[in-house]
């Protein structure tokens, strides 16, 4: 073999071992690098969320707001962590503005001493007839002419009302046990103490043996159009109780705790005084006053207080916050009638 041909052979054995060393070295590097990239893949599909459809109903939304958009499409959305669940959606809290308070008393504040609890299982009610003045005064609807308060007396007697004192109208109102209530009780009341409560209310109740109740303001007996204390002691002795209005009728409201105090307080003390009766039952001058009024009413050991809020009068009812039924001087009698009770 000449020496060219064994080159030749040499260069194409050595060409060939190269090749076979190329191609092991290539398979082993695809060998080695297969299983990270599968695990890379797995991975891939571990951390991507699976997202289905969840019906959203727009009633749910929030109904004191706009419209809002539909949600944006599943692409859209940014990749939430692994832990939250798609499938929950928190319902939506509707807020709602809490609705004006009122001021209010209810049955239970400031419950004297000595005063029944009322009892809703067994109501009371009575009609309270808020009076003022007697006289002829056209046009003024507080005053009431001796004509027409003489036509509605009569026709609470002709009708089998029973005009009551104030004593057993609250024996009737704390259901006292025994008290067998007269045939459909009525409590006449007269506000302010005018004169012509004596000179023309007076006679005509007494024509029907009637008794009533006056709430009056001792701070004004000096005034002649007001009563004074022997007028104030014919009406006691024919029949009536006499019970604080004030001392001179104030806006109560507007005045400090303390001078408060001394208008009930002092109206209360000169009437006992004067007619050495009890005067416990109070009424409210222009029908006003505050939570003050009402807890001074209970530290001075009122029982009771009138407003000019209109209805019956109940056990119901706060014992301070009682009902009265206004009569207009210029009403016809009919319109007196039908703030009466029917007959049962």
């Amino acid at each position: 073999m000449n020496v060219r041909r064994k080159r030749f052979l040499f260069y194409t054995i050595l060409a060939g071992v190269f090749t076979l060393f190329f191609l092991f070295v290539i398979s082993a590097l695809n060998s080695s690098t297969a299983p990270i990239l599968i695990e890379a893949q797995a991975e891939e599909l571990i951390q991507t969320p699976v997202y289905a459809p969840v019906p959203i109903e727009v009633s749910s939304l929030p109904l004191d707001k706009p419209e809002q958009p539909l949600p944006a499409q599943v692409d859209t959305i940014p990749t939430p962590t692994p832990t939250i669940q798609m499938d929950i959606i928190p319902t939506p809290v509707q807020v709602v503005a809490p609705s004006p308070q009122t001021p209010s008393v209810t049955v239970d504040t400031y419950m004297p001493n000595g005063v029944v609890t009322p009892s809703t299982s067994s109501k009371v009610s009575i009609p309270v007839l808020n009076y003022h003045s007697v006289t002829i005064d056209p046009g003024n609807v507080v005053v009431i002419s001796p004509l027409k308060l003489k036509a509605q007396m009569k026709y609470l007697h002709d009708h089998g009302y029973t005009p009551i004192t104030l004593a057993t109208f609250i024996s009737l109102i704390e259901n006292e046990d025994g008290l067998t209530a007269p045939d459909k009780p009525v409590l006449l009341t007269f506000d302010d103490g005018y004169v012509d409560n004596v000179e023309e209310a007076m006679p005509i109740l007494a024509q029907y043996n009637f008794p009533a109740t006056l709430f009056m303001s001792p701070g004004m007996v000096e005034d002649p159009s007001y009563l004074n204390w022997e007028q104030i002691k014919q009406l006691q002795e024919a029949g009536w109780d006499i019970q604080p209005h004030g001392m001179t009728h104030p806006h109560l409201p507007k005045l400090s705790a303390e001078q408060q105090a001394y208008e009930i307080a002092e109206a209360r003390k000169l009437i006992e005084e004067k007619l050495g009766t009890q005067a416990d039952v109070f009424c409210y001058p222009y029908g006003e006053y505050n939570q003050t009024t009402l807890k001074i009413l209970k530290d001075h050991g009122l029982r009771y207080a009138f407003t000019i809020d209109q209805g019956f009068t109940t056990n119901q009812q706060s014992p301070y916050l009682l009902k009265r039924l206004f009569i207009n001087g210029e009403e016809s009698l009919k319109a007196f009638i039908n703030k009466l009770p029917k007959a049962n």
